[in-house]
């Protein structure tokens, strides 16, 4: 590194996407092993990966004539995955050994072996296999547990401690918006495993080459960081949609006759993500056409220039509770007023991780931590009915391993909410130790709670 001259390194600070895929750390003593036969494929092992390293597969049936002998699968029993085989695999190159998914599986399908025995097993020659296939999105909706869990992940082999909380909320998020979400990430523990240089875990489909768009800001100004990505989005977006407008009174574009059909559909569903998401590769092809057709006028030029916009980008603002309930809560507090259409998530460890654990105004009374060692002496704060307040914000309280379908209903529901949405995030952090008892901890919590 003290060799590499700073003209090398890209311009802006924009880090290359997938970076840690390459690093192949082989870190875990033991790592998990599916057992196929008890397998119910209910993907609950994939949700709560905080690494994405333990992922389903499908394969069609030439495919699995030709896959390595010793993969074992067995046949999907979804309606929607009709004629496919089923595989759980692990990467045991990317594994942390934290055991929660382990811990997780209601079949006891997972057990865990040593890094000699995964060799023994193939897992390398495995997931190289699956990996290289094509990533059969399309046969389930994403609003499930199961469903979101047949996307891609795209935030995967990240940094964070083994067994951590924050990660698997984030991975999900990237499997149902991913291919159109913008991050603004508060300084802390998610902006330290989400883009260390050199090693970012963030990734793109390999479908379509599609990601989200993610940049650090501060802890005392995150949410208004957030809100002015969101402010040029949607302002970006209301122009476009006037100069659509003006341009189809026009006969400017009838030399393409589909131009004018797609441009009418994405005006009168412009707020709509699916159609939009239909568009984008659909339109500007045929703005192209148009442009050596020889369209020309200002007003056309404008709509070419923004074609950008045509996709409904899924603002998100993350950030940990030291962000959201100490130092940057003035700033979401003004977000969530604005009444803007962004979505805020708080990867809630009820301390400051990233520092060492010392006591936020998340911890709970009584709780111990760092200037706390005696219990802290006042409740937790309820930011939860701060938000709700204001009586038009989408709030809700999730906890991955209290309710996981709760969690996925919540998260799309807060995406397609018109207007500002929070969702409290519980995460047990490194710092209470034990994280093999992760999703067992977050079960316990929303019991005490209730």
């Amino acid at each position: 590194g003290d060799e590499i001259p700073v003209s090398h390194l890209p311009i802006g600070g924009v880090t290359p996407m997938g970076l840690s895929n390459n690093e192949k750390k082989t870190q875990a003593a033991e790592v998990p092993e599916v057992d196929m036969d008890k397998c119910t494929q209910c993907n609950y092992c994939s949700l709560v990966c905080p690494h994405g390293v333990i992922r389903p597969f499908l394969l069609d049936q030439m495919t699995y004539d030709i896959a390595p002998a010793t993969l074992q699968a067995s046949k999907a029993t979804s309606s929607e995955q009709a004629g496919h085989y089923f595989r759980i695999q692990v990467s045991a190159a990317d594994c942390t050994g934290c055991e929660v998914c382990v811990k997780t599986c209601p079949d006891d399908a997972l057990r865990m072996v040593t890094q000699a025995e995964a060799v023994d097993l193939k897992h390398e020659e495995h997931w190289d296999f699956l990996r290289a296939l094509p990533v059969r999105e399309d046969l389930m909706k994403v609003d499930s547990v199961k469903g979101s869990q047949m996307q891609q992940p795209l935030l995967e082999f990240s940094a964070a401690c083994a067994g951590c909380g924050e990660t698997p909320y984030v991975k999900l998020m990237t499997q149902m918006f991913g291919d159109r979400m913008v991050i603004a990430n508060a300084t802390g523990c998610s902006s330290i495993w989400g883009n260390p240089y050199g090693s970012s875990p963030y990734t793109v489909r390999d479908s379509d080459g599609k990601g989200p768009a993610w940049q650090n800001s501060l802890f005392e100004d995150n949410a208004e960081f957030g809100f002015g990505m969101a402010q040029s989005t949607q302002q970006r977006r209301h122009q476009l949609h006037k100069n659509i407008g003006n341009l189809l009174k026009t006969t400017e574009i009838d030399d393409v006759p589909q131009l004018r059909g797609r441009l009418n559909q994405w005006y009168e569903k412009w707020q709509s993500a699916g159609t939009c998401n239909m568009l984008q590769n659909e339109i500007p092809p045929l703005l192209e056409e148009a442009k050596q057709a020889g369209a020309k006028s200002m007003c056309f030029n404008n709509v070419y220039d923004n074609k950008d916009m045509f996709i409904k980008t899924s603002q998100w603002i993350v950030g940990g509770d030291g962000w959201a309930y100490d130092i940057g809560f003035g700033g979401l507090d003004h977000v969530v007023a604005s009444g803007m259409d962004v979505n805020i998530i708080v990867l809630d460890t009820e301390a400051y991780s990233n520092t060492g654990g010392q006591k936020s105004k998340s911890t709970p009374g009584g709780s111990v931590a760092k200037f706390a060692m005696g219990g802290k002496e006042r409740q937790k704060k309820n930011l939860g009915e701060i938000c709700m307040s204001y009586g038009n914000v989408y709030v809700a309280s999730i906890a991955m391993g209290a309710n996981m379908t709760q969690t996925v209903k919540a998260l799309a529901q807060a995406e397609e909410y018109d207007g500002p949405s929070v969702i409290l995030a519980y995460a047990p952090c490194i710092e209470f130790k034990n994280m093999t008892q992760t999703v067992k901890a977050l079960a316990q919590a929303e019991e005490y709670d209730g």
